[in-house]
């Protein structure tokens, strides 16, 4: 694991599984599926990202949770949570997957000279960064196959009358660094989801 030389939070994505239609109790029944999110105090100055899908893949197939865009400055969360998922009707059983589908982002962070550098990925407004863009951010397939989460065990189930995962997304790590004189930062986001006994 490659360390960034970037100081910033630590995001918080919490997965709370919560009673539905039918008993949760095995194949057959549903769980409500919430998702809040949250940042840690960071000295990044923007860190503004869009996420356009969520979704679970299990035996079954993928399961979105939501298909509506979310646009935040993660850095605004700090201290509190913003609702991106709230009862979605999911099938009881075991996924192999999460993943957040990021059309785009933009980072801020301080130069020498104390202003701000701005990074964007391709095609993206920089203006929530306080734009024009000064370079750009590479975000590898994040677009199309989605930010994979790394999940405790290899799996999530889901089943009963509550299940909670906590999604770590550490920004320290995850917006890279310049890649050598080319003006470009590297988005390799450090993702790790573990489950919580309600």
């Amino acid at each position: 694991m490659v360390r960034s030389t970037l100081p910033g939070g630590l995001l918080a994505v919490a997965l709370a599984a919560l009673a539905g239609c039918g008993d949760g109790a095995g194949p057959g029944g549903t769980t409500a599926v919430s998702l809040k999110l949250t940042d840690a105090p960071g000295d990044v100055q923007h860190a503004y990202v869009t996420i356009t899908e969520i979704n679970l893949t299990g035996d079954d197939g993928k399961v979105v949770l939501r298909d509506t865009p979310y646009s935040a400055d993660l850095l605004t969360l700090a201290g509190t949570t913003a609702d991106l998922v709230s009862d979605a009707d999911v099938p009881s059983g075991t996924y192999a997957q999460l993943r957040f589908v990021i059309s785009g982002a933009c980072i801020a962070v301080e130069n020498e000279s104390g202003g701000s550098d701005i990074y964007t990925t391709n095609g993206y407004d920089p203006a929530p960064c306080g734009g024009p863009a000064t370079g750009t951010l590479q975000a590898p397939s994040y677009a199309e196959s989605g930010l994979k989460v790394v999940l405790d065990e290899g799996a999530l189930t889901i089943v009963g009358p509550q299940k909670i995962l906590l999604v770590d997304f550490d920004v320290e790590q995850s917006f890279g660094h310049v890649a050598g004189q080319s003006g470009t930062w590297v988005m390799h986001p450090v993702v790790t989801g573990g489950q919580i006994e309600p």
